[in-house]
């Protein structure tokens, strides 16, 4: 796209190559810290795509505080031990990212924002959308099933074989999902196009609920106004 060298798109949803390359929408960037995709190299690659193709400027968000359910699962930390780890690690890929920020040309460096989970979740939309998708997996057991495949898909032969465990993490799914359905409120602006190195079922999950082709009574309940759109990125 527009000549990128290391840029690979594979595939976009709810929009088409020329709508981004028109600037029709803010760019974040969601760093998931158990993403090992996300180097140095390739999350400031993604940064310079992004202020290529946004149409005011760039967030770039860490995930930190939703990392923690997977170290209570996943490394068997208690809730507090887990929380600490991974605000600590969310540091220091913040950190990492500041760095990179600073280090881009002068005119670009107010173009970005580095923020944390905590920073995008306490607005009122969010918790709006939050408690009724969370009420959804506690009563429509068709939702449950498919948010519990989502977690077991995206672990694959990781994935815990006791059922609580898989409910468990299933909480960081159920979390990051009112951001991928209605982008990001944030500093009066509004982000809704988000590249990410590859698709999952969470992201047919976001599409059909967008396109009203899946839970259509939730869909209804959480009122989606516009789309999200997923960009399939990936640096060679």
């Amino acid at each position: 796209m527009g000549g990128e060298k290391i840029m690979k798109i594979k595939k976009i949803l709810d929009a088409t190559k020329e709508d981004i390359e028109n600037k029709k929408f803010n760019i974040f960037v969601g760093i998931s810290l158990g993403n090992k995709y996300f180097t140095k190299f390739r999350i400031k690659e993604y940064i310079l795509w992004a202020l290529k193709y946004t149409k005011e400027d760039v967030l770039v968000i860490v995930a930190d505080r939703l990392h923690t359910v997977n170290f209570e699962v996943i490394k068997g930390y208690d809730k507090e031990k887990a929380e600490k780890a991974a605000l600590k690690v969310g540091q220091d890929v913040l950190n990492s990212v500041q760095h990179i920020i600073n280090s881009l040309p002068k005119d670009k460096i107010d173009l970005v924002k580095v923020v944390r989970w905590d920073d995008i979740t306490e607005n009122k939309d969010y918790q709006e959308s939050s408690k009724i998708i969370f009420e959804e997996f506690e009563k429509n057991k068709k939702f449950r099933d498919y948010i519990l495949n989502i977690v077991k898909e995206n672990l694959g032969i990781h994935a815990p074989k006791e059922e609580d465990k898989i409910e468990k993490l299933a909480n960081y799914v159920l979390g990051e999902l009112p951001m991928f359905m209605k982008g990001i409120e944030f500093g009066e602006k509004h982000y809704t196009l988000i590249p990410y190195p590859g698709l999952t079922k969470i992201d047919e999950l976001v599409h059909g609920l967008q396109n009203n082709i899946l839970f259509k009574d939730l869909a209804k309940k959480l009122k989606i106004k516009g789309k999200k759109i997923i960009v399939e990125a990936y640096i060679d």
